[in-house]
């Protein structure tokens, strides 16, 4: 049986593998690496809704990298809270319904789940999409 924690770092490496093989835009792969690292400064700073607001908004501009990266993060976000979203249009809006909708305790539990989550993210952002704390590629 898994722990928490392995189960979530299995989660997070699948999902990374799965932007690194199946994102073929270099751009959109280089703005997912930088979301990993940016998105737990964001939730720290202004919360999580606020940042997954931030998220959706910057998801639903034109069809370019950064909002593919954005809604790639959307979707991740949602897998790791168990809340289904494709990422794609208007379905940010089931993961923002959720944590409006969730009661204060729920919302610290969505938080400290998202955090936690990311951590991996951001560590196989640097061994699986080769980029360093600072930014730069490896």
């Amino acid at each position: 049986m898994k722990t928490l924690s392995q189960s979530t770092m299995q989660q997070a490496l699948d999902l990374v593998r799965e932007v690194a093989e199946v994102t073929k835009d270099k751009e959109t792969r280089d703005k997912y690496r930088d979301l990993c690292h940016e998105f737990p400064v964001l939730v720290r700073t202004c919360g999580l809704c606020q940042a997954i607001a931030f998220c959706a908004d910057k998801a639903q501009s034109d069809e370019d990298a950064r909002a593919e990266a954005y809604r790639l993060l959307l979707r991740h976000i949602g897998k790791v809270l168990g809340i289904e979203t494709d990422g794609a249009g208007g379905s940010e809006g089931s993961l923002i319904d959720e944590i409006l909708g969730a009661d204060t305790t729920q919302y610290m539990l969505h938080t400290r789940r998202v955090l936690q989550a990311w951590v991996y993210f951001k560590r196989f952002a640097v061994s699986v999409l080769g980029v360093k704390t600072g930014g730069s590629e490896s």
